[in-house]
């Protein structure tokens, strides 16, 4: 069961590398990044009744930008973690160098 999920992740990471770095790290942002922005939206609605819409709104002007940055510097550890696996597993198979990816 290990080995089967052990080769899902390396085929699954072997195209998602070839798709690129910036490809892999934007979308992981995006994507990180929304789930919190709608987290943080719905706990606003649903738990904050002291603050108004607006104030809410300035926050975002903060917020925002500040999640885009932290999450692009997130996610290029993430990348670099997930090569380093890629590789080390790539090695333990005996497979050639892998090509390096865009």
């Amino acid at each position: 069961m290990i080995n089967q999920w052990k080769n899902k992740r390396f085929e699954r990471w072997a195209l998602t590398r070839k798709k690129g770095q910036l490809n892999y790290v934007l979308k992981q942002t995006l994507l990180i990044g929304g789930a919190v922005f709608f987290g943080y939206l719905v706990g606003f609605i649903v738990f904050d009744k002291v603050r108004s819409w607006e104030e809410y709104r300035l926050d975002l002007y903060v917020q925002i930008p500040f999640l885009f940055v932290f999450g692009l510097i997130l996610n290029y550890f993430g990348w670099i973690i997930n090569e380093v696996i890629y590789e080390k597993e790539y090695k333990k198979r005996g497979l050639s160098k892998p090509s390096n990816p865009k």
